[in-house]
């Protein structure tokens, strides 16, 4: 006859140690959950993620080539205005898909100037193992937005362990998005034309959006670029830029704008791990250059209150996990070389309508 004890014993030894060990998934803190005592939400799922991210570019995408369409004057929505509580709405009433291909040249260089940005963050953080999301596209209407997007970010879902990891992810979006747009940029220039305006002086760039001209604004950089591309431009002409060469000037302006070394911003990242908590003195100072500047141009105000937003009202960089001292030759050579870009490529007044 069977020895039935023995038998059992071992079934019985794991439906106890299944039933421990879900009593330890559930234990939260040492207490079990209670009404009072929420659980963790289940992750989102991969897939769902996945189509989030990508319906996102894809619509800025859209966005940006529609936009890039007004740039060359062709309305591809065919729209229409409707006046709306005393004030004229723009309406598109529907896809001119045979014109839809005179945006593209602007749309693919300015989305691939933010996707290679968030990517060198993206790339970086997984290769220090820091929990990150693909990036998120901002889609926004190209007529109240001019380029059709607000641009794009990444999301970090873990500590930053070290000044030497946030280093790295502080200073690959720039790098990337900046080796990108000075190319385009220099060949851009080259098929730009020129034409008279009466404030070239301050604002020696334009395009025409629908037929009414831009004037951009430019920097220490732009002007150096204009005078390798365009030599003998004279006072009284600008330079009516190429798509090429708006996509390039936008990549530059929008790696200026990260660099800005406030709290959350590329640039707060990068100033942190150079000087540690020194960091918040020279932001404290920027904050202060910025409210003069917004009288120059409202968008510096705009911007301020967006890093303050993003850093929940602190300038200041919050601390990583190990505050190493010293980020190594090769590192501290390529964040002031990051900041020296952020200088060469400021434009106190970068746009004016």
């Amino acid at each position: 006859m069977p020895d039935w004890r023995r038998v059992a014993d071992p079934a019985g030894k794991v439906l106890s140690d299944r039933i421990a060990s879900i009593s330890r998934e559930v234990k939260v803190s040492g207490n079990s959950p209670s009404a009072d005592q929420p659980v963790a939400a289940a992750p989102r799922a991969p897939g769902r993620s996945l189509v989030l991210h990508l319906v996102l570019f894809l619509a800025a995408l859209v966005s940006a080539v529609v936009a890039g369409g007004f740039l060359a004057g062709i309305d591809v929505l065919e729209t229409r205005f409707a006046e709306i509580g005393g004030g004229a709405f723009p309406v598109p009433t529907r896809i001119r898909w045979s014109e839809f291909g005179a945006g593209l040249t602007f749309g693919l260089a300015f989305i691939g100037i933010l996707l290679a940005h968030e990517l060198g963050h993206y790339h970086l953080a997984r290769r220090h193992h820091v929990g990150v999301s693909l990036p998120y596209f901002i889609p926004f209407p190209p007529y109240f937005s001019l380029v059709g997007t607000l641009g794009a970010f990444i999301r970090l879902r873990g500590p930053i362990p070290s000044r030497t990891v946030l280093f790295d992810i502080g200073v690959a979006g720039p790098v990337a998005s900046f080796v990108l747009a000075l190319p385009l940029l220099a060949v851009g220039l080259h098929l730009s034309e020129v034409v008279a305006s009466q404030d070239s002086a301050t604002y020696p760039f334009q395009v025409l959006f629908l037929g009414e001209p831009v004037r951009l604004g430019t920097s220490i950089l732009l002007r150096f670029a204009t005078w390798a591309a365009v030599p003998g431009l004279e006072t009284g002409q600008a330079i009516l830029l190429h798509p090429l060469a708006f996509a390039g000037w936008l990549g530059i302006f929008v790696t200026a704008l990260n660099l800005i070394p406030l709290g959350q911003l590329d640039g707060g990242h990068i100033l942190y791990a150079l000087a540690g908590p020194r960091q918040r003195s020279l932001a404290m100072v920027f904050i202060l250059l910025l409210i003069p500047l917004g009288f120059v141009w409202w968008g510096w105000w705009l911007w301020a209150g967006v890093a303050l937003g993003v850093g929940r009202g602190r300038v200041a960089h919050p601390p990583v996990q190990q505050e190493e001292v010293g980020l190594g030759t090769g590192r501290t050579v390529l964040g002031w070389a990051a900041l020296a870009v952020f200088i060469l490529s400021f434009s106190p007044a970068p746009l004016r309508l």
